[in-house]
């Protein structure tokens, strides 16, 4: 009986496949999400014209979004940052501090020895509301601090941490994989 179906079936299948039609929309599909940084806009922060103009740059970019007043900002900086950043001499890093009234958090960051060639931005603001802590830059979302991007030397971001705390083993492995020649 088994036998039989089979038979059954693999002699229908042929007919299918002859009356199946597959229909091809020629309208191209619409290009992928960028994932480099918009164009320059008056409607960029200064933060953000200066992190552009930095990434344009050769080499690789680590920015780091963050606030003082974060426990998951300052926990990320005590697991040993600095130590990444003095390994990556050749990385470029921006620490760029956000709702924070408009303050940098410098005793914060000297208190976790986070290097002076570390460059500090910040993007004007108050600690809004946890519900409303959302913003873009460069076109991008953060909802997230603290929040890191890593752009590989053609200026493509290619690592976003966007959910927390980052280990410098994480950001460690994302230096290496911005600076490899793999084309993200």
């Amino acid at each position: 009986m088994r036998f039989a179906c089979l038979a059954a079936v693999l002699a229908v299948l042929p007919a299918c496949a002859q009356t199946a039609q597959i229909r091809v929309d020629p309208t191209p599909a619409p290009p992928p999400p960028a994932s480099a940084p918009m164009p320059d806009s008056p409607a960029l922060t200064d933060a953000e014209r200066t992190v552009q103009a930095t990434i344009a740059r050769d080499g690789v970019h680590v920015v780091h979004f963050w606030a003082p007043w974060c426990d998951n900002s300052t926990a990320e900086l005590g697991a040993g940052w600095y130590e990444v950043v003095e390994r990556h001499p050749d990385v470029s890093f921006t620490f760029v501090t956000v709702w924070n009234d408009g303050e940098v958090g410098e005793s914060t960051l000297g208190r976790y020895a986070i290097p002076a060639r570390v460059a500090r931005l910040v993007v004007p603001g108050v600690q809004p509301p946890k519900a409303e802590r959302r913003m873009t830059f460069l076109g991008m979302p953060v909802s997230w601090i603290p929040t890191t991007w890593v752009f590989n030397r053609n200026g493509q971001l290619a690592v976003a941490f966007n959910y927390g705390e980052v280990s410098p083993e994480q950001l460690e492995d994302a230096i290496t994989g911005a600076a490899s020649d793999w084309p993200h």
